[in-house]
């Protein structure tokens, strides 16, 4: 499917109400006819077409035409599902996929895992729409995972990977759960994952009375909803980014002079029997 759909345009109503790019994006296609005929995948018009479409190919992927398309890869750059994005925002994965510790690269350019090498630190948030205001105000590519509840599997992942690069998780705020759910996965599985990986999170501040006022919880609402902008996501990301960074740095120094030290205990003593 993602051989043959369109890439997506920044006109997508979702893309524009999030002031999102589109990037590597593609669009579900009007029609299956660039499809092979024995393909798996049947596409509808509309919710009403898509609904009588699962009901008569119960083992078919249902896709909705206009809904756009995010690739789902691993650590090792396969991609296993696709995420598909309604104009309304709604979010799906096709049936039947993987998408435990699968994310989404964004403002890669499509370069795959080598975009995050000149990063500082690799940057991980939930949806594509926060780490792309992410990618733009901190001008790197940001790691997608997809929900709350993947953020540790793929924090652990990339850390695997890149053992000596500083994680960031960028969480949201879902303080509106907690006056009826008791707890906020968001802000939980956030600092879960910055635990796992020996990371930092950080969690978007708002002005005075927004946050609840204006039901925002994640860094797009505070790039598009909030008074302060997104100089303010460059500003409280970068700033954790920043000091990070530098404590890696720091470690990895006190690292190689550890090693060294013995071999400069050596010379020493030989230096102290010539003498």
């Amino acid at each position: 499917m993602l051989a043959v759909a369109p890439a997506a345009d920044s006109e997508h109503p979702y893309l524009k109400e999030k002031h999102a790019r589109p990037g590597d994006l593609r669009i579900v296609p009007q029609n299956a006819d660039d499809l092979p005929n024995d393909s798996i995948i049947k596409i509808g018009q509309n919710w009403q077409e898509v609904k009588v479409l699962r009901e008569e190919n119960p083992d078919c992927i249902v896709l909705t035409a206009g809904d756009l398309l995010l690739a789902a890869q691993d650590i090792h750059g396969q991609i296993w599902s696709v995420q598909t994005i309604q104009p309304s925002g709604a979010k799906l994965f096709a049936a039947g996929s993987k998408k435990e510790n699968n994310f989404h690269i964004v403002g890669g350019e499509s370069q795959g895992l080598t975009a995050l090498d000149a990063a500082p630190a690799i940057v991980i948030a939930e949806g594509y729409a926060t780490a792309d205001t992410l990618s733009q105000a901190l001008d790197y590519p940001v790691i997608a995972a997809f929900d709350s509840g993947n953020l540790p599997k793929v924090a652990q992942d990339l850390h695997h990977k890149y053992p000596h690069k500083p994680i960031v998780i960028a969480g949201d705020d879902d303080h509106h759960l907690e006056s009826t759910l008791s707890k906020n996965p968001g802000k939980e599985k956030a600092l879960e994952a910055a635990a796992l990986v020996n990371g930092s999170a950080v969690f978007p501040v708002f002005a005075p009375s927004e946050r609840d006022s204006k039901k925002l919880n994640d860094f797009n609402d505070l790039a598009n909803k909030s008074m302060l902008g997104i100089e303010a996501v460059k500003r409280q990301v970068g700033s954790v980014v920043e000091k990070i960074s530098q404590q890696a740095k720091q470690d990895s120094l006190m690292k190689l002079q550890t090693c060294f030290e013995p071999k400069r205990q050596e010379i020493k003593q030989k230096r102290a029997l010539v003498r």
